[in-house]
């Protein structure tokens, strides 16, 4: 019993002292809670010292995070990055100027000392980072702002733009010519001659403060005269006009023509610009009046080879009427008429003069540039007293004739080209001349060669012909000829041929 009695106290004793270890315990555990708690926090404490300042070394020559200058990103840049990345560093060397006529132009920065201010900008900003507050940068966007400016020697720059070769070429505006070949635009031209130099001094000064070193210098730029009035201007003006240059009226002469276009005929127009126009009458006549000149044969003296004599000249006389003779004022009318339709006109032939029964023309198909009286007529030999007629160069009939009685100027049948323009039969012959002499007689075949009353005709109270009987005993003016002689004549020969009558 004792032992087990002293087992049981030995229990009890022992049992005692066993709660106050648990309490011990339980405090040991809180005191090591605590403990690590600090330790954790002293920890965390010591990383964000840490971080801090890797922080703070890390932006210490650097842009904070979210950092924007004149709107560049330069977070975490240094200065020189930031340079760089801004292009505040960049200073050009020179300044660029393309001129209107695309020519280059370069005046080299250092000769006007330009100097830039934005490196000093930038690095003022740098400076004035709080890098002790390096992690705000995280919490948003710094943004900084700074105005471009640049020195430089304005008096020099001044000095080297007037001393530039900008160019010397005027500007003018288009034009209209009258060429050969119609009415042409003469383009505009674009000088290059700087016509405002205070202009483009300005346009220069501001360009550069904006940081701008390539200056385009073209129409809006101010700096040049700029042409008024462009091609584009004239080209209806120019297509009308040329509506009327190309307008063309051709005139017949039978052997050439003469055609009136071009320039000739728009100098007989008042044209305005566009293209309509009023004719000048008096410039019309001036053409025709050329053209008479050129091409009209009547009253002229001719070349002739005659069957006797060989090469002679035939002088004029009054009496004589072959030839062309243009009527100048009807013609003058015609063509001012056609001009006033506006038309085109192939073939025309100028008017000639007529009067009513009698056209002062000749023969279509013997005109040439040299001779109207061709290789059909009929030739008078008035000193040989010989008449022949021709038919396209070959002889078919010839006779002795008697003309008028040379003893008197009013009875001289006178020299010069005629042409048969009136036949008829049983003719009465009655007239007066200026001696007084009258005389009033038949002929069986009457073939007029004048407006003067001279024909050639039978004379059938004649014995002879020929000779020198013209001398003492001659006609009136007119051509005696043999009975058969002027039937010949008046059945062979054609109206319109000419007569050649000469000495």
């Amino acid at each position: 019993m004792s032992s087990i009695a002293s087992d049981v106290k030995r229990k009890s004793s022992s049992t005692k002292p066993r709660k106050k270890n648990s309490k011990r315990k339980k405090k040991s555990r809180l005191n090591n809670t605590g403990v690590l708690c600090a330790l954790i926090l002293g920890i965390f404490a010591l990383a964000i010292i840490a971080a801090y300042s890797v922080g703070r070394i890390y932006y210490r020559d650097k842009f904070l995070a979210d950092t924007y200058i004149n709107g560049v990103n330069v977070s975490g840049m240094t200065l020189a990055e930031a340079y760089k990345a801004t292009g505040a560093d960049y200073t050009p060397g020179k300044l660029s100027f393309t001129t209107i006529n695309s020519k280059q132009i370069d005046i080299p920065t250092a000769e006007f000392d330009y100097v830039r201010n934005a490196e000093s900008e930038i690095e003022k900003i740098f400076k004035n980072v709080d890098r002790g507050a390096w992690f705000t940068g995280f919490a948003g966007k710094t943004e900084y702002q700074f105005v471009e400016e640049a020195n430089y020697d304005s008096a020099k720059l001044e000095e080297l733009i007037k001393k530039a070769d900008w160019g010397d070429t005027e500007t003018s505006d288009a034009s209209i010519e009258l060429t050969d070949d119609g009415y042409v635009i003469n383009k505009e031209v674009q000088g290059t001659k700087i016509t405002d130099m205070d202009q483009l001094i300005y346009l220069t000064q501001t360009r550069l403060s904006e940081g701008e070193f390539d200056i385009m210098l073209d129409e809006e730029s101010d700096c040049y005269a700029v042409p008024e009035i462009t091609s584009e201007d004239y080209a209806e003006q120019c297509e009308a006009l040329n509506k009327v240059f190309d307008m063309y009226i051709t005139y017949d002469f039978d052997y050439t023509t003469e055609t009136l276009t071009g320039k000739e005929l728009i100098g007989l127009l008042k044209l305005d610009d566009t293209g309509k126009y009023n004719v000048d009458k008096k410039k019309c006549m001036k053409y025709v009046e050329k053209l008479a000149k050129k091409y009209d044969t009547y009253d002229t003296e001719r070349n002739f080879k005659a069957t006797i004599q060989g090469k002679i000249k035939v002088p004029r006389s009054d009496d004589a009427k072959y030839g062309w003779w243009i009527d100048q004022e009807k013609t003058r009318d015609a063509l001012v008429d056609m001009l006033e339709e506006g038309k085109s006109v192939d073939s025309v032939d100028p008017i000639y003069y007529s009067t009513g029964y009698f056209d002062f023309t000749g023969v279509e198909s013997a005109r040439s540039e040299k001779d109207d009286i061709g290789k059909t007529y009929i030739e008078v030999d008035l000193s040989n007293q010989h008449l022949w007629y021709y038919k396209k160069g070959k002889l078919q009939y010839e006779c002795y004739i008697v003309s008028g009685q040379t003893t008197s100027a009013a009875r001289t049948t006178l020299p010069g080209v005629y042409k048969l323009w009136n036949k008829q039969t049983n003719y009465r012959m009655k007239d007066r001349n200026a001696d007084g002499d009258e005389w009033d007689t038949k002929c069986n075949y009457w073939n007029n060669v004048s407006l003067c009353g001279i024909g050639l005709h039978d004379s059938t109270w004649r014995g002879a012909f020929g000779g020198e009987i013209y001398k003492w005993n001659g006609s009136h003016g007119c051509i005696n000829m043999p009975y058969e002689g002027a039937k010949y004549v008046y059945d062979n020969v054609e109206l319109g041929t000419p007569v050649v009558m000469y000495y």
